[in-house]
């Protein structure tokens, strides 16, 4: 079985577009994490996160996602939320 990739120049042009727009997307996600505040009540969580507040309240639960009572206010770090996010990357 032979396998052959047509690389012509629309095609590469495609690729192109398609890696310059994952790139994009990835900086663009670092940038708005930027303007998220060290310490975020749940609310801006579920924003930073991306997530509804039932698979937060889930996370909190079930999966020992980090979670601070500061004035009787639960508050998430978000150092520490972006270091147990990393345990689910591939």
């Amino acid at each position: 079985m032979k396998l052959e990739v047509d690389l012509s120049p629309i095609v590469e042009e495609q690729l192109t577009a398609v890696a310059s727009k994952v790139w994009a997307d990835q900086l663009q996600q670092k940038l708005e994490k930027q303007n998220f505040p060290d310490w975020m009540d749940l609310a801006t969580t579920c924003r930073y996160l991306q997530v509804s507040r039932s698979n937060l309240n889930k996370f909190i639960r079930d999966l020992d996602f980090p979670v601070s009572v500061i004035a009787q206010t639960k508050r998430v770090n978000r150092k520490k939320c972006d270091d147990w996010m990393e345990q689910f990357e591939i």
